[in-house]
């Protein structure tokens, strides 16, 4: 058995979604929901060490500084070749750990992919080496479309794993791989990548409580993380790492943003700072991608004023490739995830939805 350090291997490795390398922990981080790691791999055995961190969970009230935390630490799904099933899946729930990735009586030459199922800020994980009976072969990355999912903890998929709304997050009731972008991305033959954090809005709002809001964040590779090993934040490569599409899927946490806002004007102001969002997001993928502006499936207060604020954001630039997106609302029958979020059926409806809205665009 030989070990690898992951800097050794960087040039046999393929990433999807935004991913980073940090030099001094030489760990090769993918924190986004759905984030991947894949390489090929021909021998009998093989194992991965992780490095991992955990998030808070606060059990009470976000305003009581008395209030419990629980640690949250992320779970990664094993996938073979092309198959859309994990071999296995686990829990990193320590600092450092390693996990048998493969093995096998005789050699066998296979595509191994590294999925994150959980989704950032609540949890983060790293490749830091792989340990190896065998060789790894020369890295190639599928040439397909990309589409790139902006969202909140239902784009995250919190929660979907379970039929509890009366049930708090644990990351182990989160699979991000069953939530409805990369769902959608799958039925279309395209690449997904996720940008998702639980409670996050679109912009900010004076007195939300959130750290972060995503006008901040989007033109970053993990502006949450980095800071927190000592690097200064990077701009993300968009050129490098070209969208066909984004789905801008924000809004249902910035109605409770403007609730708690104490400021006048504070609905009309979102118009604003949403426009000047999708002009962001524009300005980083350049005039060829199509950008959806979705909203579903938990509430809809803002539908209207991201409808607004998207009719004046074309009329003034004229940009056509921006679109609206409505999702259905959530089907009674097919309940409810932890704290009243989609189920997997839910989840599956609005991957048909998007599917299929995606596909018919010009």
């Amino acid at each position: 058995m030989q070990r690898y350090p992951i800097s050794a291997l960087r040039d046999r490795l393929v990433t999807y979604g935004r991913t980073f390398w940090e030099p001094r922990q030489d760990t090769l981080y993918f924190n986004w929901s759905c984030s991947t790691v894949e390489f090929t791999f021909s021998g009998t055995h093989l194992n991965g060490t992780f490095r991992a961190d955990c998030g808070f969970e606060i059990e009470g009230l976000p305003t009581d500084p008395n209030a419990p935390k629980r640690p949250t630490w992320p779970w990664v799904a094993v996938f073979l070749d092309d198959g859309t099933t994990p071999v296995r899946t686990f829990q990193v729930s320590s600092p450092e750990e390693t996990w048998l990735l493969h093995h096998s009586e005789q050699p066998e030459t296979q595509r191994i992919r590294l999925t994150k199922l959980t989704e950032n800020s609540k949890t983060f994980l790293g490749i830091h080496a792989l340990t190896a009976q065998g060789e790894f072969l020369p890295a190639r990355r599928r040439e397909v479309p990309r589409v790139e999912i902006v969202g909140d903890s239902i784009t995250c998929g919190y929660g979907n794993l379970v039929k509890d709304p009366a049930r708090h997050f644990f990351s182990a009731d989160e699979d991000a791989w069953h939530a409805y972008g990369p769902l959608a991305s799958r039925k279309l033959g395209m690449e997904s990548s996720c940008v998702s954090i639980s409670g996050i809005t679109a912009v900010r709002h004076p007195g939300w409580m959130g750290d972060f809001a995503m006008e901040d964040l989007y033109a970053y590779t993990d502006r949450v993380y980095q800071p927190r090993l000592g690097m200064e934040p990077e701009m993300w490569d968009f050129e490098r790492n070209p969208n066909d599409y984004v789905v801008v899927n924000l809004g249902t946490n910035d109605c409770f943003g403007i609730l708690f806002c104490q400021e006048p004007g504070e609905l009309e102001r979102f118009r604003d700072a949403y426009r000047a969002f999708l002009t962001q997001i524009r300005r980083c993928n350049g005039p060829d991608t199509r950008i959806v502006c979705a909203l579903g499936t938990m509430n809809y207060y803002l539908y209207h004023d991201i409808a607004c604020a998207v009719e004046d954001y074309r009329r003034e630039t004229g940009d056509t490739r921006v679109h609206l997106l409505r999702f259905l609302p959530i089907h009674p029958f097919d309940g409810l995830g932890a704290d009243g979020h989609p189920s997997l059926e839910t989840h599956a409806n609005m991957a048909e939805e998007l599917a299929s809205f995606l596909a018919a665009l010009p």
